[in-house]
């Protein structure tokens, strides 16, 4: 069954009580600033809030001097000292990912997460999510503002969901699709169902 939604949730995104936290992503795509500037090799992160709060950091040619404030590492001019913080490289993996992995950024549990199957240590967060018994595409980016952009329904990214079911469903079941269904997070629904042909013919 073919499902095509304007709503990043439809299929990917309900909360399942084994996922442990949902991924680290701002809603707005941005980052704390003393994050930022620990991930670039500035110190600790109790080292870099110091910087802040003794007006050493400045973003867009204005000192910052709270903690907590968010940054977008990628498009803002960050300084310390007056030395201009280079932008990190954009990375954005696509990754299969397979059953039994948790799409978390942290899992008290130890269980491997979708983060620990991309090589290298840079900070990820996946855009949108799969529970841990599904399979498939999921992308992974150091890109806070692209994931909030391709994750959140304001702004309408389609996505596109192959699903595997029991049976063949009735044209009622797709009807009530379409029309919207409740899930813990709200009322959603798919922009359009299909059963493609071949799925039929395997099931008849």
């Amino acid at each position: 069954m073919r499902i095509t939604s304007r709503r990043s949730h439809v299929a990917a995104a309900p909360a399942f009580a084994d996922e442990g936290p949902r991924p680290e992503v701002a809603d707005d795509g941005l980052e704390r600033l003393q994050k930022v500037l620990a991930a670039a090799g500035l110190g600790s992160r109790r080292a870099c809030e110091e910087l802040i709060t003794t007006g050493r950091v400045e973003v867009d040619r204005q000192v910052i001097t709270q903690l907590g404030t968010r940054v977008d590492p990628h498009a803002q001019e960050i300084r310390v000292d007056g030395e201009r913080l280079p932008h990190p490289k954009r990375v954005v993996f696509m990754l299969n990912k397979p059953v039994g992995v948790v799409t978390t950024n942290y899992d008290p549990s130890g269980r491997p997460r979708v983060v620990d199957l991309v090589p290298g240590d840079q900070r990820l967060f996946a855009i949108g999510r799969l529970d841990r018994m599904s399979e498939g595409l999921i992308l992974l980016t150091n890109d806070g503002g692209l994931a909030n952009l391709l994750a959140h329904p304001r702004y309408g990214v389609e996505k596109k969901y192959l699903v595997q079911v029991a049976g063949v469903p009735t044209e009622e079941l797709l009807d009530r699709l379409r029309r919207g269904i409740r899930l813990a997070e709200g009322e959603v629904h798919a922009k359009r169902v299909s059963i493609p042909g071949w799925a039929t013919r395997c099931t008849s």
